[in-house]
């Protein structure tokens, strides 16, 4: 299967990893959520294929009164994942997030960086074809981010496509 982007411009094929840089208020923003879906481009189109899983606004996809528990079968099911798919990566997304002792706490409760520890979680292990970031990661400790960091690189290794959006503010 696998999916990607398609550019008229080149890059973000299958197990491509892109990175759109500019400065705050240069539109990285809108082109991340035009990708995921979430808002129609200004001009063109947009042809992304396969499974998306995008981390983009903090809470994002979650719903506050719920527990981190059920948020992952929420945001697994909202990816197409079935019940059973979701036990069987259960504990692999909640090693990962490191929120074991949050997991039956509802988010509404959780700080920003857990939020964002679970949505990567979920994110990477519900074997997305294409994963679009935007500045989430920068609310994370910096052990988490290094983390998140360090499995990115398997993603296109394993055919998936990758894109993170950041503005100079954060990179620098």
């Amino acid at each position: 299967a696998g999916g990607g982007l398609r550019c008229g411009h080149g890059g973000g094929g299958v197990g491509e990893g892109v990175g759109v840089i500019g400065p705050n208020g240069d539109g990285n923003e809108p082109l991340v959520e035009a990708l995921a879906g979430l808002l129609p481009p200004s001009s063109g189109g947009v042809d992304v294929q396969g499974r998306i899983a995008s981390l983009l606004e903090l809470g994002a996809g979650f719903n506050g009164e719920l527990t981190g528990r059920e948020n992952v079968y929420l945001n697994a099911a909202l990816l197409g994942l079935s019940k059973r798919e979701v036990d069987t990566l259960f504990e692999e997304i909640l090693a990962f997030s490191e929120q074991e002792q949050r997991i039956d706490d509802p988010v509404k409760h959780y700080s920003s960086g857990e939020y964002v520890k679970l949505a990567f979680s979920i994110a990477v292990h519900v074997d997305p074809d294409v994963l679009l970031v935007d500045e989430v990661l920068a609310v994370c400790d910096e052990a988490f981010a290094r983390k998140c960091l360090a499995k990115i690189p398997a993603l296109p290794r394993a055919g998936k496509t990758t894109l993170f959006a950041r503005a100079l503010t954060v990179v620098a």
